[in-house]
């Protein structure tokens, strides 16, 4: 969209665990700004809550998705 020189709104949807969204919307919008961003999380009052890691991108976990196929067309349509 970038490509084409329109403004773009950037909107949230749900299910973002509260230590990932932060982490999910701070890449987005680098990633829509162009902007590199270090991958460390820096010191600020609530850093902690970052921990153990301090970092934006996170190893990929082994959850294991439980959506099933019906249901996850149900809820595209």
């Amino acid at each position: 969209m970038k490509t084409f020189g329109v403004p773009i709104l950037l909107i949230g949807g749900g299910g973002y665990s509260l230590r990932n969204v932060s982490r999910c919307w701070t890449y987005e919008t680098s990633i829509a700004l162009g902007i590199e961003i270090d991958n460390e999380i820096p010191n600020f009052d609530y850093s902690s809550y970052f921990a153990p890691d301090y970092k934006i991108h996170l190893p990929v976990s082994n959850m294991e998705n439980n959506n099933s196929r019906e249901y996850v067309e149900k809820v595209t349509k």
